[in-house]
């Protein structure tokens, strides 16, 4: 629980808040009323009574939930709390401890102004439309959840539908669950990274509310890999739950990482955006699929190049990932394997995908980044990609050709390279004039698209390397 200061006050919150954010809210909100009552510490949940002659003074009413602020000396503590019959309320036990609040000592409290009149904002989602839990309107558009014995949370009330808020919860339905307490698991500290980043940026969930835990099955120092995550992710040493689980798998010397948030309600706001993430369209579903393919995707290279791209998934998820696939338009490309995964293989079915990737200006499986090497490369370095980026590069110099200007732009002789480029393979890229003698040869509008989509694959693919070699 970090300390901030504000307006000569240090303050303290048991919400789930990021300090910026709690920073200018006490700045901005505005007090509705306060007093001074006893609180008494001696039963297992301290409690404070709102007394009549107070309360009537302002327009609260029984089960209502309050933010509320306890003071003392030159301390604040923020907390959520539910009036109860009586003006009675509960106060949380942090700020007791914090405060250093005796039994039944006269403690003055704040409560703050709840801001109704939010509007709404068009193509975002609102989380003000969670069931189940109570909701306070606060400034800048934040909104303050609460469920009765749970822990509160503050974040923004509207929540855009980015490309980022896509990847990041395909990915953690890929490799996480959400069912009670929301965690992610994964041995790659890239994908942690995005999705410790994802839910500050998008949420204002701070990075110190997650928790982590070690999951390790190898014959090195467990010590010095959990050292190492801690370095890789900036997470601090009481971040890390005290034991270590072994793993039923070998994994590698660094194992693997599971980072959790331990409050119900955060995995309850995950479950509603999920949800409400299921109608999207075209270019959104291939965000989507980039998101299961960081967590759930595979990019096998052999000799050739390329060998094939995969996406596995349990029988409770096929239904879904099919739709994904369909609605990115990429679902024709794909055979189901061993009933476990999706497979894409070929190198036509490999250009169709990257094709249309590439198009939408997304890049596949760009936050893992040995992934997007092996898929980006191995696509690069087929055979075919190679020979048609030789030729094509030839034709797009001028506007037509003949098999001799050809080979000696190439410099050699290939006395079959008329019958290589009226394979069927080539047709679509190149096109043969034969009224003209000598014929001449031409690159069409395809082979063009084909030489800016590897040259722009080709940037990607340098630019992942040297972030690796650095």
């Amino acid at each position: 629980m970090a300390e901030l200061m504000s307006g000569g006050y240090s303050i303290y919150s048991d919400i789930v808040i990021d300090n910026n954010v709690l920073k200018e809210l006490c700045k901005k909100e505005q007090i509705l009323t306060h007093f001074e009552t006893k609180v008494s510490t001696m039963s297992h949940y301290p409690y404070a009574t709102f007394l009549a002659k107070e309360r009537h003074l302002t327009s609260l009413k029984t089960k209502d939930v309050l933010i509320m602020r306890a003071v003392k000396d030159n301390k604040k503590f923020e907390f959520v709390s539910k009036l109860y019959k009586w003006g009675k309320f509960l106060v949380s036990k942090e700020a007791v401890n914090v405060l250093g609040i005796k039994n039944q000592e006269i403690i003055k409290f704040e409560i703050i102004k709840e801001n109704k009149d939010m509007g709404t904002k068009n193509n975002c989602l609102d989380l003000s439309e969670i069931e189940g839990v109570y909701k306070i309107f606060r400034e800048d558009n934040l909104i303050t959840l609460y469920k009765t014995g749970g822990t509160s949370i503050t974040l923004p009330r509207f929540i855009e539908i980015t490309p980022d808020l896509i990847e990041l919860c395909f990915l953690v339905h890929g490799d996480g669950s959400y069912k009670e307490k929301l965690y992610f698991v994964n041995k790659n500290p890239e994908l942690h990274r995005f999705v410790i980043d994802k839910f500050y940026e998008v949420l204002k969930i701070p990075k110190e509310v997650w928790r982590a835990r070690l999951l390790f099955n190898h014959d090195s120092d467990s010590s010095i890999a959990k050292e190492k995550w801690k370095y890789d992710l900036g997470l601090r040493e009481e971040q890390f739950y005290p034991s270590i689980s072994k793993c039923v798998l070998n994994t590698s010397e660094s194992g693997n990482l599971r980072i959790v948030i331990d409050k119900l309600i955060a995995a309850r706001v995950f479950r509603y955006i999920f949800e409400k993430l299921k109608n999207l369209d075209e270019k959104q579903s291939l965000f989507a699929l980039n998101g299961l393919l960081f967590a759930e995707g595979g990019a096998s290279i052999e000799k050739n190049g390329i060998h094939k791209i995969t996406l596995s998934f349990s029988q409770q998820e096929k239904e879904m990932f099919e739709s994904v696939l369909r609605t990115a338009g990429v679902f024709e490309l794909a055979k189901v394997s061993q009933n476990s995964r999706f497979c894409i293989e070929g190198w036509e079915n490999h250009y169709k995908l990257f094709r249309t990737f590439f198009s939408n200006e997304i890049v596949p499986f760009d936050i893992h980044s040995q992934r997007c090497r092996n898929a980006l490369g191995g696509f690069l370095n087929h055979s075919f990609t190679k020979t048609m980026e030789k030729y094509l590069g030839v034709l797009n110099k001028g506007d037509s050709f003949t098999i001799q200007e050809i080979m000696k732009d190439l410099g050699h002789r290939n006395t079959s390279l008329r019958g290589t480029l009226r394979k069927k393979q080539y047709s679509r890229f190149v096109k043969f004039d034969e009224s003209r003698n000598p014929f001449k040869i031409s690159i069409t509008q395809e082979g063009r698209d084909f030489l800016m989509l590897t040259k722009k694959i080709r940037e990607v693919y340098n630019a992942k390397c040297r972030l690796k070699q650095s």
